[in-house]
Parts: C-alpha cells; sequence; structure tokens
C-alpha cells in the first residue's frame, strides 16, 4: 500500500452513514443525553450570569460545574467510542442505545482522548499550525480508534503521503466545511449543526482509515 485511497474512503464513510442512519441515531441516544443533561446546568449557570465578564464567570465556577463538564465529556467520549466499534467490530459490538459504562477500555480510551486534544492546544496561537498539528495526531486518532475495539496502544509509523492522506478525509474535510459556514456568515444553529456532523464524519472515515491500514499492517508497520 502506497496511498490511502481519498475518494473511494470518501465514498465509503457516505455510504456507511446512509445505510447505518437508524443506528448510528439509536447509539447516540445514551451520549446526548449525558451531554444535553451538562449543557443545561451550565446554561442556567451562565443566564444567570449573562452579564458578567468571562473571567467572572470562569471564577464562579466551583466543583459541581466541573462535574457537569465532565459528564458532557464522558457522553462525547462514549459516542466517539460506539461510532469506531461499529465501524471496525460491526454493529453487535455495542450496547443498546449506546451505553458506555466505566471499564478499563473507556479509562485507556478518555487518558488517550485527553493527549489528543492537548496536543492541539497550540493550534490557538495561530491558525498556520492548523495543518502541522492536524498531521501530527493522526498517529493519535488511529490509537483512539484501536484502544476503543480493544486494541492496545502501538506506535503507528505511517507514509507522509497516507498520513496526509488520512488527514485530509478525517480532519480536513469537515474543518474546510466549517470554515466556508463561516465566511458566508452562517448562523449559530448552521454552525452547530456542522460541527455535530464533523464528530460522525471524523469518527466515521478515521475508523475506515484504520480498517484500510490495518488490511495493509505488513506494509505500514501498524
Amino acid at each position: 500500500m502506497t496511498t490511502m485511497p481519498i475518494i473511494q474512503t470518501i465514498l465509503a464513510s457516505l455510504a456507511f452513514t446512509f445505510s447505518n442512519w437508524k443506528k448510528l441515531i439509536e447509539v447516540s441516544v445514551f451520549p446526548f443525553f449525558m451531554m444535553a443533561l451538562s449543557l443545561i446546568a451550565f446554561f442556567q449557570v451562565v443566564t444567570f450570569q449573562s452579564q458578567s465578564s468571562i473571567i467572572e464567570l470562569l471564577a464562579s465556577l466551583n466543583l459541581y460545574h466541573l462535574i457537569f463538564v465532565l459528564i458532557f465529556i464522558y457522553g462525547y467520549v462514549a459516542l466517539v467510542i460506539n461510532i469506531y466499534r461499529m465501524v471496525v467490530s460491526g454493529n453487535n459490538s455495542i450496547a443498546k442505545f449506546g451505553l458506555e459504562l466505566p471499564s478499563l477500555r473507556f479509562g485507556r480510551f478518555f487518558l488517550l482522548f485527553s493527549v489528543y486534544n492537548i496536543v492541539q492546544f497550540p493550534i490557538i496561537f495561530s491558525p498556520y499550525l492548523i495543518p502541522v498539528i492536524y498531521f501530527l495526531i493522526i498517529p493519535l486518532l488511529l490509537n483512539l480508534v484501536s484502544i476503543a475495539n480493544d486494541v492496545s496502544y502501538k506506535k503507528i509509523k505511517l507514509q507522509f503521503n497516507i498520513q496526509s492522506s488520512v488527514m485530509f478525509v478525517c480532519l480536513g474535510i469537515p474543518f474546510i466545511l466549517i470554515l466556508l459556514v463561516v465566511m458566508i456568515g452562517g448562523e449559530i444553529k448552521l454552525m452547530l449543526f456542522f460541527q455535530v456532523l464533523s464528530i460522525y464524519w471524523t469518527a466515521i472515515s478515521s475508523a475506515l482509515c484504520y480498517r484500510v491500514i490495518v488490511a495493509n499492517n505488513s506494509a505500514q508497520n501498524l
């Protein structure tokens, strides 16, 4: 394997989405319930202090609010794990309504997921770092897929063109779409819609890329 089939992966991601949309909705029930619960709690805080500055708002947050932040992250992680398992291991590998209880797998995933997000922190200083950071985190992204499917963490080495292709398909396409919405002055509701879609797209496409690479693991040292 010398190249990642970009067009085929994009079409496969769309095909998977359209053929499994009912199951995707089902596995989103529990994760979205957890995320909605935390957002409702935060909405009450923000509404009550709508005239406060960001610094004052952050200073007012306490352990109670931190718990709801963790609940939101829990729901988000549960959603991504379920999608990864659907794509790689099949629909029978996930619980009904996307229920994901605390486990060793969840803990390992959460730790790597935290690292995955922390290393993206430099992006806030310069948008020019986005392609560099996105390129560097691809091995972490693929390892998230493997851990969700109960495979231990491995040091992934990919050829430059393959890693670039995975970056474009999984992270580049949703970023470009959201950027276009911003440039045309899209409403907040439209922005949120595309951001939610990007979660599903990145999860589905990265899991499909993982399957392709694993199928050619002898060439990619995965």
